[in-house]
């Protein structure tokens, strides 16, 4: 039993449906982070519930070799919100729908780009105390960090929604959550590896 151990709670994605852009942010970011040491899981502000990731979605997927199997959309609830310590939204839009829904979360919950860029400007986030758990300091100077990076437009920060759209259209979304993802896990890597090798020593 960990008792009073702080532990790092998850990386929470948020789309519309959860059987898309979400899913697909989840299950490449397991497989780009495999070591993150928190559970990364996805949800949707209007969850198409119980269903499968979406059949173009899956193909995208499987093209990167990510892991497709055993997933459930859902709908996101405060609940699930609170055990996330780290929320990243597909548009700004939708990172004001979660901060309604629990203003307590707002200042963890990210649109993704912003995330991004934030993680850009950074470099690497280097928690003070790396025998701490790592998520909770990140998501911390990110919200302190907020400011102090320029935003960009809109359209360069949402991901378009690509339900019963054209292959080009999922193309363009999940490329995008790909130069995102590229630009989250280069400065996360690092910090997760460290501090999950701190803890390992202990």
């Amino acid at each position: 039993m960990l008792g009073d151990t702080p532990r790092n709670r998850g990386i929470l994605f948020v789309c519309t449906g959860n059987i898309c852009r979400s899913p697909y942010a989840e299950r490449r970011l397991r497989q780009l982070l495999p070591a993150a040491g928190v559970e990364i899981s996805s949800a949707g502000t209007g969850g198409v519930v119980g269903a499968d990731i979406e059949s173009e979605t899956r193909d995208f997927l499987r093209q990167r070799g990510a892991d497709v199997t055993g997933f459930r959309a859902r709908s996101v609830t405060p609940e699930l919100l609170s055990s996330a310590e780290l929320v990243l939204t597909m548009s700004r839009a939708q990172r004001g729908q979660v901060s309604r829904l629990s203003p307590a979360t707002m200042r963890r919950t990210f649109a993704l780009g912003d995330f991004a860029d934030l993680c850009r400007a950074s470099g690497t986030w280097r928690p003070i105390n790396p025998a701490q758990p790592w998520l909770p300091q990140v998501a911390a100077e990110a919200a302190a960090a907020r400011g102090t990076v320029a935003p960009r437009d809109l359209d360069a920060i949402d991901v378009v929604d690509p339900y019963g759209a054209s292959t080009r259209t999922h193309a363009e979304a999940f490329d995008r959550i790909e130069s995102f993802l590229g630009t989250i896990v280069l400065a996360l890597g690092a910090v997760a590896g460290s501090a999950n090798a701190s803890h390992s020593r202990r």
